[in-house]
């Protein structure tokens, strides 16, 4: 069969899981995560949340050896530090599997120098949701708040959710520091359980700082002595500014940067 795509009339052929229901209605989870000298960060713990997030969207998580194949990818594209994208998705008759890795030049050094901004989305997460804390192919809600940032000249969109309570950022897990304790949005708020936002808590417990999880508002962030935010790859960045107001001054905080460097120390360990 033929079809239309880009002004080209094309037989299906490899094109053909484009027309599956993963694709035409956003029926899939992924995962991404960061290479570090050809070494995938956190792989199993990735392969655990995307078996998990599969089996709540009624999917088995496909039969692959996921270290080969990342590995064989970086090989073939002669890759050292990368980015790496896992997606599965249903297929008509089957599950489907799409493994992509390409170089790594987000965030150069300046950016946790100077710390990013973030906006209130006008979205809010659901925690009542049933497919809330998993990571869907259907990611609308996530980018279309992230553009909304950008166009505003910021680099994320935070969300509250339905009760008002700060949830997490358009692409990363939030936390806020006041003294020597770091807060963090509980997951009952609604939020992904980011791969590393617990490797982050890990880091802040071994540092001697104390960790709060639980349900805050938008006024105990903006009130914070310091935040940032984590993701795979984002790693730990200073949240420097948030709903127009300057958080530590307008520049990244010490406990920031110590919590980084923690992080990196792991990074640097695998």
């Amino acid at each position: 069969m033929k079809f239309y795509l880009n002004k080209d009339i094309v037989e299906a052929g490899v094109y053909e899981d484009i027309l599956e229901p993963g694709f035409l209605f956003g029926w899939g989870v992924f995962e991404t995560l960061r290479i570090y000298s050809r070494k995938p960060a956190f792989l199993d713990e990735h392969i655990d949340r995307l078996k998990k997030g599969c089996e709540k969207i009624f999917l088995s998580l496909p039969d692959v050896d996921f270290k080969k194949e990342v590995t064989g990818l970086l090989d073939i594209n002669n890759l050292d530090n990368a980015y790496c994208r896992i997606t599965v998705f249903k297929k008509r008759k089957s599950t489907g599997c799409i493994i992509h890795t390409a170089p790594f030049n987000y965030y150069p050094a300046e950016n946790y120098q100077k710390g990013v901004k973030a906006i209130i989305s006008p979205i809010r997460r659901n925690s009542q949701h049933p497919l809330s804390g998993i990571k869907p192919v259907s990611y609308l809600d996530s980018r279309y708040s992230w553009k909304l940032a950008q166009d505003k000249g910021a680099d994320e969109a935070l969300f509250l959710n339905e009760e008002g309570f700060l949830a997490e950022g358009s692409r990363t897990n939030l936390f806020f520091v006041k003294g020597k304790t770091v807060f963090t949005p509980s997951l009952d708020c609604g939020i992904l359980a980011g791969i590393t936002r617990q490797k982050v808590i890990e880091v802040v417990k071994a540092k001697g700082y104390k960790l709060e999880e639980g349900r805050f508002l938008l006024g105990d962030l903006l009130s914070a002595d310091e935040a940032f935010l984590t993701s795979s790859l984002m790693e730990v960045m200073p949240l420097v500014e948030a709903d127009s107001r300057k958080i530590s001054g307008g520049r990244p905080g010490k406990v920031s940067l110590d919590i980084l460097s923690g992080y990196r120390n792991v990074i640097d360990q695998l």
